[in-house]
């Protein structure tokens, strides 16, 4: 029997699926497919690795805040769109609470 977990996490990535098909309209289904066989943590470590590289030797201060925001506008963005932008129930899912998402929307540029 699937845990209450287990169908939400079904429920999700069903439409996720539809989600990211649509944000996904002008990318190669090709490179899509490639893209997907790597795990998150593997795809972020390659990128991250690829912006040091390009920073060279020099490392500006504040580099954890600013690969964090790098992160957090795009997951704020999708779990929006996921809701409909239904602050409540995107807190939830993320964990915070309302008034900090709210926040986070204003620093990022998404209306509140």
């Amino acid at each position: 029997m699937e845990s209450l977990r287990d169908q939400d996490i079904a429920s999700m990535r069903s439409v996720g699926a539809v989600i990211q098909t649509e944000a996904r309209n002008d990318l190669d289904p090709s490179m899509l497919d490639k893209i997907d066989s790597f795990s998150l943590e593997n795809l972020v470590d390659v990128k991250i690795g690829r912006f040091l590289d390009q920073l060279g030797k020099f490392y500006p201060e504040g580099l954890y805040d600013l690969l964090m925001s790098k992160v957090e506008k795009p997951l704020l963005g999708q779990i929006l769109k996921r809701t409909g932008g239904n602050q409540v129930h995107a807190s939830k899912i993320l964990g915070i609470n309302r008034n900090t998402l709210r926040k986070k929307m204003k620093i990022h540029g998404f209306a509140p």
